[in-house]
């Protein structure tokens, strides 16, 4: 399941940024059904949970079942 944080990661730089969780969550599930991996929505919100825990992301709900992913500043400007 590494490979799904680098994906996380590399879909929200990729969208400037920030992504809707559904947007989010069907770009990293193609990506590892690429390499034979099937990601529930259950393991996504898991791992969202973990990157938030650890500061890379930020998640803010903008709908009742709508949900806004960030990277978080600190995490895109080690990348820089």
């Amino acid at each position: 399941m590494n490979d799904a944080f680098i994906y996380i990661l590399t879909v929200l730089k990729n969208h400037g940024g920030k992504l809707r969780d559904r947007e989010l969550y069907e770009n990293v599930k193609q990506l590892l059904e690429q390499e034979g991996v099937d990601l529930s929505r259950s393991q996504f919100n898991k791992l969202l949970m973990v990157l938030e825990v650890r500061g890379f992301i930020k998640v803010d709900q903008i709908k009742k079942n709508t949900r806004m992913v960030y990277l978080a500043r600190k995490q895109a400007s080690q990348q820089a």
